[in-house]
């Protein structure tokens, strides 16, 4: 079975998240919060180690989903499935400033999600994580854009003297 992607517009790709260390360092790093999780976001370095380092890699990313929070692993699945779709589709919409460090994201899971949704086939869980995962993603844009504005003032200002 094909998915079909809009004509033109390649796929975004997205790297794994995969070291330890990298983890650690998203988690200490900057974070956006709506609802049940929490978004940590970073540039790239060098300890991350992402392989293989392609031009079509938009984004590295990696999970947190505690089974202390969530118990079902279908819902954890379905968490990180939602969660690429959003990305993906964020970052067709928004790509990257070139020259800009690879963004590495971490989604958590900080508390449980609402007992009313017990199954992972759930429509409503399914809207839910949507709307929850694409406000992270708007929060998240507006931080990167505004630190993208900050480094283009502070690059010209010394420059215009």
């Amino acid at each position: 079975m094909s998915r079909n992607h809009d004509e033109g517009a390649a796929p975004a790709e997205l790297l794994a998240l995969l070291r330890p260390e990298s983890f650690g360092a998203s988690l200490r790093a900057r974070w956006v919060q709506a609802g049940e999780f929490r978004l940590h976001y970073r540039g790239a370095s060098e300890q991350d180690a992402l392989s293989p380092p392609t031009a079509q890699a938009a984004c590295a990313v990696g999970f947190v989903l505690p089974k202390r929070q969530c118990k079902h692993a279908a819902r954890r699945n379905l968490i990180r499935r939602v969660a690429r779709e959003r990305l993906r589709a964020h970052l067709r919409e928004h790509p990257g400033e070139p020259g800009q460090p690879l963004p590495v994201l971490v989604l958590r899971l900080q508390s449980r999600l609402d007992a009313r949704w017990r199954s992972a086939q759930s429509d409503a869980l399914r809207r839910y994580l949507h709307q929850t995962l694409g406000q992270l993603l708007a929060e998240w844009e507006v931080k990167r854009r505004r630190a993208a504005q900050r480094e283009d003032a502070a690059g010209r200002g010394p420059q215009s003297s």
